[in-house]
């Protein structure tokens, strides 16, 4: 029997239906995306660290290798010899249960006293790097000294970008943690062992080596990283995505919060013979209750196609896991697989490049008798459970959501006449809002890494919206890489890296982050001199990989990569040399400022087109060029008529672009000032999303791409489908942007000590709202008939106020009293040295 059982909340009804089709018409209705938005005094979360430790053979790490490159993530064949590891420890009182978890390995076969307990295997197909294996531990389990001893080969790996060694130690799967408990499986009580240092070690086998008389006085003790839950670095690009089934792993630092959420819909109902009751309990809908299953039970259990099954909507992208809590006295198996879309999770299996499956697989969820069993982490927002195993009739608890973020207040915000920009802006903030995790990463899914391009965006979105610099100031330290490379291996992401700190500054004005970081600054602009030749052009000589956008000839070593590469380097030491000047570095600020003179005269002689400032009619390295050089005002005209004025995506040969440089290319449309087709651009692609459900912004997108089913049509990271991102930071950038142009708060010197504001309504009727600054918020509101208002925290030193000039003889107003301003000019302005609230009009 199949069946659609939906219920929802009567307050979340804004919510897209399981089609995810909603049109901008009804983006006015729609509430508050974020769960946490309201969330006062968030409790942090009661927990005590786990002991054990992430273990491997000595001086047997491949990162640690000069020549590791040869061994990628993504050749699970290399480096697959065994490694065995023992130790003795002592049992006191024999307990009545007793269970060995294992995690890590592909494969491993432990052995307790000498006598095999467990062979242990996993698919290294499957997305998620390693699993957590368990056994019943007590039959093998001897009073007094006991020898536990481990055959491993290394987990499958997964990707992880040029992130630390620590992380790319775990990612590659040369871990292995282990613990044994006096007790059942499920139960999260102290070991009786665990791995830590004092663990004996070989990379080669000998005779007899399992068996407790063995004298292991040879083997060197292994390589440790410390506990589990120790360092943030064990967090990242989704290593530890098989974890979250070990006794006690919540996985995240103490910096995060949690909050429970309720499914708001339940579709996709499949019994098969089996029956479902008080479905209403998954949505919290009833008080009736616990939501039951009872299985049939035919001889040899249920397989996986006859297994009853639903799919959880919890209604927008959520970043967590799912929590399941059983309410019987018998174990039961479940499998899930998480989609951020419906069609992602009700998706099975892989296909070449994983268009066709879901991201982390269909995966076990064992859940114990009466316990709690969590899902990996990650983000979606539909869940898809299966019903495998258990006793005939199993009642549940709960089945709900974790949600797993960063506490930080809605400081900024932005409210106008036109709904869909005001959706726009909140999706854009919510979006950068769930890639603040362990770190800023470029999205919760995937790849749950920090990327100094991502962050580019990302900074100046969370700035805008929430004031705070901490996380930003942390990624960046983590970011910077720890020899004479590039950051995270990408020459154009050194140069990011530079402008994020600049961006970062300006709003922060943290004079003392940015000298914590004058060295690894030096170090990163000595690689990039190092990589330019005699006339100042960085032409490749590494051969490195080169990215600039997911678009054709944008990325990989191509002649439009390198210009786009040499353009992020003129940004890039301008705004070194402005950090340098600010630390008092006059020599090196006077050194950079010449090489981003330097750069940029070379790289136009040799790649502008040659009978015009032009760099063909690429939008992204077009507007590079204008962010590179903002006072060629000739220049700037003939890039907006033969590029600029052209923005658009309704024919074939327009371009591809994404999200994440359409920022620059509205930054740039605001430069020329041609802020109404910028917002009619913003409208029109963003809200393109919000049309198709978009509930976060999409890693990648285009006006074109087939609407049936967007997220298989998907393309980037050189694939397309399911494996692109429905939640990627790089796309939040329109929610800085309405801030800085429609409320026109933009370009803070020394953390708001000097401000511009320029509002520009751009065809709107009013427009308000928030920006939170070191010294406390700036509040503006716009409207066409009234004027400004204006409210500046004492602190702001300068406010320079500029206004369209739009007929002759118009005079400027502060507080009714007339200012007098220069008639020549194209602006009003006006300079605010003081606190206070102002009323301002142009009359």
């Amino acid at each position: 029997m199949k069946q659609s059982f939906g219920m929802m909340f009567a307050c979340l009804l804004w919510l897209t239906s399981s089609a995810g089709a909603q049109t901008p018409s009804t983006v006015s209705q729609l509430m508050p995306l974020d769960p946490t938005r309201n969330v006062v005094a968030p409790q942090p979360l009661n927990h005590t660290s786990l002991p054990e430790q992430y273990i491997w053979t000595a001086n047997d790490v491949t990162a640690h290798r000069p020549d590791h490159s040869k061994y990628p993530w993504n050749r699970p064949d290399l480096r697959a010899k065994p490694h065995f590891f023992r130790t003795h420890f002592n049992v006191r009182v024999l307990p009545q249960a007793a269970t060995i978890y294992i995690a890590g390995p592909r494969e491993a076969h432990v052995y307790l006293n000498g006598e095999l307990l467990k062979d242990f295997y996993s698919d290294i197909d499957a997305p998620i790097g390693f699993h957590v294996f368990h056994a019943a531990a007590i039959e093998k389990l001897h009073q007094g000294d006991n020898v536990l001893a481990i055959e491993a080969i290394r987990g499958r790996g997964v990707v992880t970008g040029e992130a630390s060694v620590t992380t790319r130690q775990i990612a590659y799967g040369e871990i292995l943690v282990a613990k044994l408990t006096p007790a059942g499986f499920g139960a999260d009580v102290p070991p009786l062992v665990y791995t830590d240092k004092s663990w004996k070690s070989s990379s080669t086998s000998s005779e007899h080596w399992f068996e407790t008389s063995f004298d292991d006085s040879g083997w060197q003790t292994a390589d440790s990283l410390g506990p589990v839950e120790s360092d943030v670095d064990f967090f990242q690009w989704s290593a530890d995505a098989g974890m979250y089934g070990w006794p006690g792993y919540m996985g995240m630092s103490a910096a995060l919060r949690t909050y429970s959420l309720p499914a708001i819909a339940v579709t996709h109902v499949f019994t098969g013979g089996s029956d479902f009751k008080n479905l209403e309990a998954l949505t919290g809908m009833s008080t009736n209750g616990l939501f039951t299953v009872s299985m049939r039970q035919p001889e040899g259990g249920l397989t996986d196609a006859e297994a009853p099954f639903l799919l959880l909507d919890f209604g927008r992208e959520v970043s967590g896991r799912l929590l399941v809590e059983s309410g019987s006295e018998h174990g039961a198996t479940l499998s899930i697989a998480y989609g951020e879309s419906e069609i992602e999770a009700m998706a099975t299996g892989l296909t070449p490049g994983q268009q066709g499956g879901n991201y982390l697989g269909t995966n076990l969820l064992e859940v114990p008798a009466n316990g709690i069993a969590r899902g990996p982490k990650s983000a979606f927002r539909f869940v898809r459970i299966s019903f495998l195993r258990g006793a005939p009739m199993t009642p549940f608890k709960s089945i709900r959501l974790e949600g797993i973020y960063y506490p930080v207040e809605y400081k900024g915000s932005f409210e106008s006449s036109d709904p869909v920009l005001n959706r726009i802006w909140e999706t854009g903030a919510y979006t950068a809002h769930l890639c603040m995790q362990d770190g800023i990463w470029d999205a919760p899914k995937r790849d749950r890494g920090r990327w100094a391009g991502d962050l580019d965006v990302e900074g100046r979105v969370i700035s805008t919206v929430f004031g705070d610099a901490q996380l930003l100031e942390e990624t960046l330290r983590k970011l910077a890489p720890d020899a004479d490379g590039f950051v995270n291996g990408i020459p154009g992401y050194s140069a990011l890296w530079i402008t994020s700190l600049f961006n970062l500054y300006s709003h922060s004005g943290d004079r003392a982050f940015v000298a914590s970081q004058r060295e690894t600054l030096l170090r990163i602009l000595a690689v990039m001199d190092s990589s330019l030749d005699t006339t100042g052009v960085f032409l490749n000589p590494k051969h490195n990989w080169l990215f600039v956008d997911w678009a054709p000839d944008l990325y990989g070593y191509t002649r439009e990569s390198v210009v786009g590469t040499n353009l992020q380097f003129v940004i890039a030491y301008n705004r070194a040399s402005a950090l340098l000047r600010m630390l008092g570095d006059q020599h090196n600020a006077d050194r950079y400022s010449e090489q981003s003179k330097r750069v940029l005269v070379a790289t136009q002689k040799l790649f502008r087109d040659h009978d015009a400032p032009t760099y063909g009619t690429t939008w992204q390295l077009n507007a590079l060029a204008l962010r590179a050089s903002q006072d060629d005002s000739a220049a700037a005209s003939i890039i907006w008529s033969r590029v600029l004025a052209n923005v658009k995506q309704d024919s074939p040969t327009d371009p591809v672009i994404s999200p994440y440089f359409n920022i620059i290319v509205l930054d740039a449309m605001s430069t020329l000032d041609h802020q109404r087709e910028a917002i009619d651009w913003l409208r029109t692609y963003w809200g393109g999303m919000l049309a198709e459900g978009a509930t976060s912004f999409w890693e990648a997108y285009d006006l074109r791409w087939p609407k049936a089913n967007p997220h298989l049509s998907l393309q980037a990271d050189g694939t397309s489908g399911y494996f692109v991102s429905l939640a990627h930071g790089w796309s939040s950038g329109p929610t800085a942007w309405l801030t800085e142009n429609v409320l026109g708060v933009r370009d803070p010197v020394d953390g708001y000590k000097s401000v511009v504001i320029a509002p520009h309504l751009a065809g709107l009727d009013w427009a308000k709202g928030t920006v939170p600054t070191p010294h406390g918020i700036i509040a503006i509101s716009i409207d066409k008939g009234k004027g400004i208002s204006l409210d500046l925290p004492a602190g702001v030193e300068d406010a320079s106020v500029l206004l369209p000039r739009d007929h002759q003889g118009e005079r400027l107003y502060l507080d009714t009293i007339p200012v007098q301003d220069d008639p020549a000019l194209t602006s009003h302005i006006i300079h605010l040295t003081h606190p206070g609230h102002y009323e301002i009009t142009v009359r």
